[in-house]
């Protein structure tokens, strides 16, 4: 029985589909190489984001794997069906790019579908880091899929993946983010030690501030030879936080009991990277989300996060992310590379408020 309103749940504000567990690349620190690589049904697809739009809402769909584009066909089906019951979802997308047509740009963004592509830097460190399953060149596969949306004349954002053995490449990021054209944002993911990345390491803090600091000075100058502005996603969620003063976890659904992360067989988790793990599991689709343990998930994670509320960044931080904080034993413990990383930001921010207001 498909959960209802009348068991005081918060709505589900994020809602993260796990529609294959396969993928045409092999990461190295893919943190759902555990997924089964499987597909999920469109019954539990359907009755997922039925659930999420029951609460008349609005929330955040992503279409998530695995590579999400190996369904598109299934993909086409759940937006359609977002639009027919006129649910009010913000729907996101995100994908290696080595999928991606002009027909499925075209697509997705008509249909308000945000496309953010992953990618670590120029061609050398892609292959390294993001190697295809048959051999071939990954980045040479991704760079088919930023150029078919440039030629639809479609933006996308790239999320780049940060491990302690690529960090002194980062400064390649902005490079391609240039290159490619099209790119209006760029974003950092911190390693996970889940899946694949519980045999890698994050990089230490020093390292994470000085590869920033590189980066940011590369975007700039690139900046102001194209006349292109690419934005940084930490750096925007500063000012975000500045200016709405919604700095208690505003990017920690899980942690207010308003994630459902649906993995590829309908199981209902608080967060992608906690999938598989039974502490963290909060019911099924058939069934919804179980009121105790929605509480009870969340209630440890804000335990678990409490020490971030006595850091002077807080406010213009908005907290640390439970998944990075936990390792692969399952203790939770502060990301360093992470909090270097919010207050490299911060920093930035606060000098060009410095700045503008001089």
């Amino acid at each position: 029985m498909m959960e209802t309103t009348m068991n005081n749940l918060p709505p589900i504000r994020m809602l993260v589909l796990t529609l294959t567990g396969r993928c045409n690349f092999a990461c190295r620190y893919c943190y759902a190489s555990d997924v089964d690589a499987v597909d999920m049904d469109e019954e539990t697809a359907v009755q997922a984001v039925m659930m999420a739009g029951a609460s008349g809402e609005r929330f955040l769909l992503q279409f998530s794997g695995g590579e999400p584009l190996l369904r598109f066909p299934l993909i086409r089906k759940l937006v359609h069906l977002v639009e027919e019951n006129h649910f009010d979802a913000q729907m996101q997308i995100q994908t290696n790019g080595s999928l991606l047509t002009r027909d499925m740009g075209r697509f997705l963004y008509d249909h308000n579908v945000g496309i953010g592509i992953s990618c670590d830097g120029r061609p050398a460190v892609m292959d390294r880091t993001r190697p295809a399953r048959d051999g071939s060149s990954s980045s040479k596969a991704a760079a088919r899929g930023f150029q078919n949306l440039a030629q639809e004349g479609i933006g996308t954002g790239i999320t780049c993946v940060v491990t302690d053995d690529m960090v002194k490449d980062l400064p390649g990021i902005a490079d391609m983010a240039h290159f490619y054209g099209n790119v209006h944002q760029v974003g950092f993911d911190i390693l996970r030690e889940q899946g694949r990345g519980g045999s890698l390491h994050e990089p230490t803090a020093a390292d994470m501030e000085k590869a920033l600091e590189a980066v940011y000075r590369r975007m700039n100058m690139l900046g102001k030879v194209t006349g292109r502005h690419i934005h940084f996603t930490q750096e925007d969620r500063v000012e975000r936080l500045a200016r709405t003063g919604n700095y208690e976890f505003p990017q920690c659904y899980a942690m207010n009991g308003e994630a459902a992360f649906i993995d590829v067989h309908g199981y209902i988790y608080a967060c992608s990277s906690l999938m598989g793990r039974e502490k963290y599991l909060l019911g099924t689709v058939k069934t919804g989300r179980d009121p105790a343990k929605v509480r009870e998930v969340g209630a440890f994670i804000k335990r678990a996060m409490a020490k971030c509320r006595n850091c002077e960044y807080f406010p213009l931080c908005g907290g640390g992310c439970f998944s990075r904080w936990l390792d692969k034993e399952g203790r939770v413990r502060p990301s360093e590379a992470e909090c270097a990383m919010k207050k490299f930001f911060i920093r930035k921010y606060l000098e060009k408020k410095g700045s503008a207001e001089a």
